[in-house]
């Protein structure tokens, strides 16, 4: 079975880098001049080498050593390993435009093609940690059923402090906005400072950073206070509604359940209940809007360094998983 395995990996591996660089050395040791295709055609033909290569790779899985099974993790591994190539150029041609740099792309090469088949491989172990299968687990899927519809019957329960949560969101995206454009209007008047000094232009930055920062302390002020009023209005609320509700209960209630139960629901119960729609949400969206917000400007002054800068995030993300797997089984262990 090994031998078997270790066979058909040898021969995977030499058809897939013989496909891969086959349009290369053609091109480069034809007689006849190098075979010319328009930009539209070299990709195209990107697209068509990819496609052969996953179709030879998964037949010779299917007739080798997997004997008729493959796993779903080794299929998509497979896509991503094929196809990384031509949506790179893809790509690069709609931001640059021209023609790939050879007939098998820019990711020409069994060097490259190491690098792809690396790329691949982080991406697929990235995904599998991050997003596992979850065929079969019924269980999970009726808790976070359960769980959406608890969160919307809380929410039912906010509507007569609608306007006050419309006005904290409000509040909370002016918020976020001022933050996003204190750092760019602060690096402006380092810039203006570092190189020639215009009195105009530095002005102009100090005034646009002193509104924006007046802008992001008054609105968080006011997204808290609002986010509060209608925390204390839902609390309220809700305490005399389920107070309502234990009055009119039998004799019989109170001698099941005990008295500290029924306090507990009162004072803090109601409270946790309040602050798990205002607050999760409210970190939510700001999270959200600075993130967009940011990833846009930086998107507008330099998209390849913005580019750099997030391809740590897959690592960072998959750094996170581990390690939060890692804490929970060992504080399940420690509190066994």
């Amino acid at each position: 079975m090994l031998r078997t395995c270790a066979f058909a990996v040898t021969v995977g591996l030499c058809i897939d880098i013989t496909t891969f660089c086959a349009p290369g050395f053609g091109e480069s040791i034809s007689k006849t001049g190098p075979i010319t295709f328009d930009t539209f055609g070299n990709v195209v033909r990107l697209w068509v080498v990819s496609g052969i290569r996953l179709v030879l790779l998964l037949g010779l899985s299917l007739g080798s050593f997997t004997l008729g099974s493959i796993k779903p993790v080794f299929k998509r591994w497979l896509a991503v390993h094929c196809f990384l190539a031509p949506v790179y150029e893809t790509g690069r041609l709609i931001l640059y435009g021209g023609s790939p740099e050879s007939a098998c792309g820019s990711l020409g090469g069994p060097s490259l093609w190491l690098l792809c088949t690396a790329a691949a491989a982080a991406a697929a172990l990235f995904w599998e940690t991050t997003f596992p299968d979850s065929n079969g687990e019924s269980n999970g899927k009726e808790k976070t059923q359960k769980a959406r519809v608890l969160f919307m019957r809380v929410l039912h329960f906010y509507r007569p402090d609608t306007l006050l949560l419309v006005g904290a969101f409000i509040f909370l995206s002016l918020a976020a906005l001022c933050e996003m454009f204190i750092p760019f209007y602060t690096g402006k008047v380092i810039d203006i400072l570092g190189t020639q000094y215009k009195w105009n232009n530095f002005l102009t930055a100090i005034i646009l950073m002193g509104l924006y920062s007046l802008g992001s302390s008054f609105s968080a002020g006011c997204r808290g206070g609002l986010f509060m009023c209608a925390i204390n209005s839902f609390t309220s609320r809700m305490k005399v509604e389920l107070f309502g509700a234990l009055v009119k209960q039998d004799i019989g209630f109170f001698e099941t359940i005990k008295t500290g139960d029924i306090t507990s629901r009162l004072s803090t119960d109601t409270t946790l209940m309040a602050r798990a729609v205002a607050l999760n949400v409210n970190v939510l969206l700001r999270t959200l809007i600075k993130t967009v917000g940011m990833l846009s400007l930086m998107m507008s002054l330099s998209w390849k360094l913005t580019l750099l800068m997030l391809m740590e995030t897959p690592v960072t993300g998959l750094l996170q998983s581990v390690h939060d797997n890692y804490y929970l089984v060992w504080y399940t262990v420690s509190r066994t």
